[in-house]
Formats: structure tokens, sequence, C-alpha cells
């Protein structure tokens, strides 16, 4: 409805200077008179004069359809030196001549041509008037006696000059505003220095011509050469302003685009290309669509009014023509297209304006790949900052988060309690790693919804450990808030249709929060002692610090429990050997093997040397129960290498002689030599008939040099390279520590053997001696007798050659 209002009153304009033209023309027709025949040549260069005004505009560089014609310096002029009917007359024959050889648009060319005639002669019927109204009547006649005065000429000249470019100006700024439907004021204000400067150089250039009329009419005849010259004057002038007014818009642009954020660069490039091209509305697409910006509104005015995915945004309800052109498309980063929407269905970039156009979107290309790349950066910060302060399965504070928590917030006395979740690894293998990742996260939603006081903290400190702090509160209550929470993580969790529970135990202490560090390890060790004492309690409280204790001590006072493995000869299937595999039962559900993966944490020479005499005495008390059935079956036990110190070899000296043991029955296993404090140590062993073995061989730890570190009696291959048809290479490594042994005289003990081709395999290959589930798994020492009681060995029938074993000396 809106714009049929304004097609209505844009037709009723028009209509209204028509009538008015044609009223004035037909006045100039019944008042014209006769001019003297030598006169007669100067209508006719008046009418050529306001031809040559309207055939040859200047456009303004902008979209709006108004030009700068210089029909008012005509008709200022012919207003000087002719009869107001003949100015009438000689612009509505000009400004005709002129309209016809003009080219409109089809759709518009009839009006546009209607309006601008009709305008230019109310125009020049306002000149003409003005110029009677002051008495000056320029005639065509021979004698001409009346002279008004040169103050008065000049009256009328400037009160006709404002005259003729107000109402030029008002009629054409109404008739953009509804055309274009832009506001009133926005057209008004539209490059009004331009057209300021060029109405005042009009008004110098007709009162200059008028003079020169005034004095001799016959300077009319060149005129309208005059005219043309300044005609390619004025828009040569405005061509070079309009470049450089462009390419300073563009560099400012430019400026701007050099944002980081790559919204801003979106919004400003959309905003500046509406701006920058006088469009109507401008997009900037990128991503394959999945981002347009819409900006919209007048030049100077322009503002985003759209953000978002392209599917979704609004249709532009105006017929207006799209200019299109890629971003990015020969580069790798962002990609993307421009889209102009002009005035018209007509309208069309100039060359000027497309070679703008193609810079603005190379500009623009470079701005949103730098934008995309410092929005990365911030994105890779912003996880690198989160990964180091929370934990990436449940999203609670990581252990150094929590710490810095209690060391920034907390004042006084707080309270720090440790919570384990003792059988999450077991649901973990069992349920698999998804559901087992709900199930945390619901423990952990629990255990954050449990406690919502401020005055308190909660983050995730292992892998099935979880940390609670609280200050400003009391011990009492502390405690009560966390065994609430221990309570809760007890309760079952359905997780896909599956009931599970876990079994939670906790430990807390208490002190200052300087002391954040030394709380949380003490809360884990009071909630370990917790679980290896079997406590049913929610939370084990320590009111005193908890003094920090010793790994080896824990372990020496802890009860272990000894299994043995058989090792036979595989030619002869005779058992040999026991492996005595030492076990400790560090708390209610976790048992831990005795190995060097133990021993590696501990630091105290003497507590390391105590814990490896009392694997060889428990050990040795343990071979008592199955010697008889065993008599000649070499004991083997593992010792940490560091703990072979001449200390060390005279305790297992003494144990050898209180229990009546021969030395060549004992084999001490030593994973890790290159840990041995010397060889002397060793040497000394074998004094005593104690032989070595370097175990795991073919490991990171018992590599080559580990050969030179001792006198070594047995070799064992490390478990990895069992014999497995997919993996070839198994073989080589089996032959070449079977070449070595027998350069340095040792037997080799191939681990892992499940069938009697293995068997006969790794003794072609070269292996004396071999353990395995073939030859019997692990049992406990009452077991070994009844082992050794059924034990048929049956030897090898092709007799493979193998190395015997190494003799006792």
């Amino acid at each position: 409805m809106r714009i049929q209002r304004e097609k209505w009153a844009l037709g009723l304009l028009t209509s209204t200077i028509f009538v008015l033209a044609l009223a004035c023309l037909v006045w100039a027709v019944v008042h014209v008179g006769q001019p003297a025949p030598h006169h007669s040549v100067y209508p006719l260069m008046g009418a050529a004069l306001m031809a040559v005004g309207a055939t040859f505009p200047a456009p303004l560089p902008s979209r709006m359809p108004i030009r700068i014609t210089l029909t008012p310096t005509a008709c200022l002029v012919c207003a000087s030196a002719l009869p107001a009917p003949w100015v009438i007359i000689c612009t509505a024959v000009g400004v005709t001549v002129a309209r016809l050889v003009t080219r409109y648009p089809r759709s518009s060319g009839l009006h546009k041509a209607v309006h601008n005639t009709s305008m230019d002669v109310v125009t020049a019927a306002a000149a003409g008037l003005v110029m009677h109204a002051f008495g000056l009547r320029p005639g065509l006649i021979e004698s001409q006696t009346d002279d008004p005065g040169l103050l008065r000429h000049v009256a009328a000249f400037l009160v006709a000059a404002v005259a003729v470019l107000f109402l030029e100006e008002l009629v054409t700024s109404t008739a953009v505003t509804w055309a274009t439907r832009r506001p009133f004021v926005v057209v008004m204000r539209y490059l009004w220095r331009t057209r300021v400067i060029v109405s005042v150089g009009e008004i110098v250039t007709a009162g200059l011509v008028a003079v020169v009329a005034g004095i001799d009419k016959r300077a009319l005849i060149a005129l309208p050469v005059v005219m043309l010259v300044l005609h390619f004057a004025v828009t040569h002038r405005l061509r070079i302003r309009e470049e450089r007014h462009a390419w300073e818009h563009l560099a400012a642009l430019s400026d701007a685009l050099s944002a980081r954020d790559l919204d801003v660069v979106l919004q400003t490039a959309a905003a500046g290309a509406v701006d920058l091209f006088s469009a109507r509305s401008a997009d900037i697409e990128i991503d394959g669509g999945r981002r347009l910006v819409r900006a919209d509104g007048a030049v100077g005015d322009a503002r985003v009014v759209y953000d978002g995915p392209a599917a979704d945004a609004p249709d532009l309800a105006e017929e207006r023509t799209a200019v299109r052109h890629e971003i990015g498309g020969d580069a790798t980063g962002l990609r993307g297209v421009v889209r102009l929407y002009l005035s018209g269905p007509r309208d069309v970039l100039s060359a000027r304006e497309q070679a703008t156009l193609r810079a603005f979107a190379a500009t623009l290309s470079t701005s949103l790949d730098n934008a995309h790349a410092y929005d990365l950066l911030a994105r890779e910060a912003r996880q690198h900052e989160l990964a180091a302060t929370r934990d990436p399965d449940t999203g609670m504070r990581n252990r150094n988060a929590l710490l810095s928590r209690l060391v920034e917030v907390a004042a006084g006395t707080c309270h720090v309690v440790a919570i384990r979740l003792e059988n999450y690894h077991f649901l973990a293998d069992s349920i698999g790693r998804d559901r087992a990742l709900t199930l945390l996260n619901e423990l952990a939603s629990r255990l954050c919804h449990s406690l919502r006081d401020p005055a308190s903290a909660v983050g995730r400190i292992g892998d099935a450990e979880f940390a609670l702090i609280m200050w400003d509160v009391s011990k009492d209550t502390a405690y009560q808030h966390a065994c609430w929470a221990v309570a809760a993580l007890r309760r079952p969790v359905i997780v896909d249709e599956c009931l599970l529970g876990v079994r939670a135990s906790a430990g807390m202490t208490s002190g200052a929060p300087e002391e954040a560090a030394d709380l949380l390890d003490a809360a884990e060790r009071v909630m370990w002692q917790a679980i290896r004492r079997g406590q049913e309690r929610l939370v084990s409280y320590q009111p005193a610090p908890v003094q920090r204790g010793s790994l080896a001590r824990e372990l020496s006072d802890a009860r272990m429990s000894l299994s043995w493995e058989p090792i036979v000869d595989l030619t002869t299937g005779k058992i040999v050997m026991m492996q005595s595999v030492p076990r400790v039962l560090y708390s209610r559900h976790d048992v831990l093997v005795a190995d060097e993966y133990v021993y590696q944490l501990i630091d105290d020479q003497d507590a390391l040397e105590a814990l490896a005499r009392k694997v060889i005495a428990r050990s040795l008390s343990a071979a008592a129960t199955w010697r008889e059935a065993l008599p000649q079956s070499t004991l083997i036990v593992p010792v940490p290498a560091r703990a072979l110190t001449p200390r060390f070899v005279d305790a297992v000296r003494d144990l050898l002689r209180d229990r009546a043991v021969p030395g060549s029955s004992l084999v001490l296993e030593l994973a890790q030599p290159i840990g041995l404090h010397s060889r002397g140590a060793a040497d000394q062993l074998r004094q005593y008939g104690i032989r070595l073995l370097l175990g795991n061989y073919g490991s990171s730890q018992g590599s080559i040099e580990s050969l030179n570190a001792a006198a070594w009696s047995f070799l064992r291959l490390h478990p990895a390279y069992a014999l497995d048809a997919g993996w070839r290479p198994a073989r080589s490594v089996i032959r070449a520590a079977v070449d070595l042994a027998i350069d340095l005289d040792l037997a080799v003990i191939a681990p892992g053997i499940a069938t009697e081709d293995e068997r006969h395999e790794l003794a072609a290959l070269g292996c004396a001696l071999g353990g395995g589930p073939l030859f019997g798994s692990e049992m406990f020492p009452s077991q070994v007798r009844g082992h050794a009681a059924l034990w048929q060995p049956t030897a090898l029938r092709t007799g493979a050659q193998v190395l015997r074993l190494h003799r006792a000396s």
C-alpha cells in the first residue's frame, strides 16, 4: 500500500508540474512579440542553448537518480537576454528536442521525459517572471531606451538564480524521495557540498555570460560551444572526485576490516558495501551458506538487519538487481560470496565500481582468513585453558584447579575429603567405556548436588577419585556433609536398564588452606588406610595431621601371598625349577604383584632391601612345603636389582644357612639389571652358589647392555616374544637371544608355552627351559605337591638338541 501511495504522489507531482508548464507555455505564446529581422537568430540560440544544457547532463557519483544539468545556467542567460515569453518558448523547444534524443528506460521513459521537460519550462518561467518583476524587460526590437541600472540587474539576476535553483532542488528531491522511497532529508543531504559547489559555479558562469550578452547579444552565438566545454570540465572534475572518494572510502573500509573478531569483520563489510557501492542492500555469505550477514539502509546510515543461516534469511520484497562476486575463490581459507542489491532491475555497476568490487572482495577474503585464524587460536586457547583446569570427562575441576580455588577463597580452617570408587575400574572393564562414562557423570552430578554450599568445592583428582573441600564450617558439619556425599555415591545407578552400584570409601583431614596440597595428600592416605582396614564407616576422619608414611613400610606390613609356576626342561619335560610369584595384599580389593613396577616406587634403600629379604624368606619358607615332592628343583625368586648390596648378600647367606638350604638351589631373578650398584655383590652371590637370572630380555629394561652387568646363568625372554603365528619376527628375536646365550654359556627360558607345537618349535630354536599353561599355571604351595605327583614328563620325540642347564659352580 505504501508503494502504491508513493506512485500516486509521484504521478500527482508530475501532473501538477505539467499543468503549470502548459499554462506558462500558453501564456508565452499569447504574449510573445515579433522580433526584429536581424534579431531572430537570438531565439534560435536560446533554444540551442537550452537543448545543449539538457542533452549533456553530468551524473552524480551515486546510485540516486540525480543528475547535474546546465539548464539553470541556460535559463538565467536566456532570462537576462530575452523577453520572458521567448524564454519559455525557447526552453520548451530546446528541452523537448533534447528529451527526444535522450534515451530513457522503456518502463519510465515517457514519465521522466514529461517530468523533466515540464520542470525545465516551469523553472525558465520562474526566472523570466523574476526578471520581469524587477523591471528587466529585454526586447528583440531595434531600440530600447529604458535601463533600470546595474544594481537592479544584479539583484534581479541573484533572485532569479536562487528561485531557479531552489525550485529545481525542491522538485528533484521530492521526486527522488517518492521514486526511491528514501527519506527526504537523506536525499537533500546526499553530496550536498558537491551540489552547492556546482550551483555556485553555474550562477557565476551564467552571470559572466549575461554580462557579455548584455554588452553584445551576438555573444549568444558562441555560448553553446562554451557550455559544451563547461560540461566536459564539470564531468571530468566529478569523475576524478568520484574515484578519489571511492578509493579513500575503500582504504578506510580496509582498515576497519583488519579486526580480529569475525563478527565485527562480517558486519563491517556488509554495512561498508552498502556505503561503498551506494547499494540498497548487501549480503556477505560464508561457509557454504551457514552464515549470512545482511545490511540495509541509506548510504551513510547502513546497518545490519540480519545475521544467521542463509536458509533462514528473509526474502527481499522489492525487485532489485543482484550483483554477485565470490570471496576467496583462489584461496584456501574461508570462501563465500558478496551480493549487492542495486536500486532497480536495470541498474549495473560501472567499470570503476567493478574494479572497486574486486579489490573489496580481495581485502575481505584476507580479513576473513585472519579473523578466522584468530578465532581458531582463541578457541584453542580456551580449550587448553579448560583442559588445564577441568576434567575432560565430567567437566569438574581437576586437582590443580581445586587446589588453586582453595588457596584463593578459603580462610581459617578447611576440611578436605578424598573419595575413591573402589570397584569403578572393574565396572568399566565389564560394561564398556561409554557406559562407564555415563556412570561416572551421574556420580559426579550427585556429588555436586550434595554440596550446594558456596563455601565448598568439588573436583576429580584421579581416574576413580574425587575430592571435596569445605571451609567456614565446623568439623562436625563438614563430617556430616562428607557422609552425605559418600552415601549419595553408594546409591545404585541405572545405566541402560542395568542397576549398578559402586563401592566408595573416603578419608577426611583438616588444616590451613596454605597447606592445600599436603592436606589433599593426607586425605588420600587416610582414605587408603580406611580401605586397607576394611572400615565400614562412610568417612574415616583423622583429626590430627597425617604423618607422611613410607610405601615400603606399608608393603612390608601388609600380608603377602605366594604362588608358584613350574619351569620344565623342554627336551625331557621334567620339572627343574619353580618360579616364585609374590603378591602383596595392599587392601581388601587391591593385590599388587611384587615386581619391578612396585619396587620402582620405593626410594628408601634400607626399606627396599628389607622388602627383598622378606620376599626371599617367605619364598624359602613356602618352598619347604613342596621340597620333598621336588627335591632337585631350583627356586627362582624375583628381587630388585637395586637391593643387591654387600649387606644384602650377607643377609641372604644367613637366610640360607638358617634354613639349611644350599645356595645352588636358589636363583635370583633381576628384571632391571641397570640398577645394580656394583658387580661385586653379584660376584659374591656366585661364590655362595647363588645364580642370577636376567628377566624380561628384549624389553626396554633388558637390553644387550644388561648382559655385561653381572655374570648370568639364565636368560628369560620377554613374554611379548612368545611364538605367535601373526608375528613372525619373534623367531628372529628368539634365535638372536639363543645365539647370545650359547656364546655366554647361558640357558634360555621361554615363557607362555601353551601347546606342544610351541614347545617343539622353541626347543628347536635352542630354548632349554620353558614355562606356561602347558606345564601348569600358577598354583599355591599346597597345590604344588599334588601337581608334582601327577605330572608325567614326556620327552620330545625328535630329540631336539638344546643347551643344558648351567652348572652350579
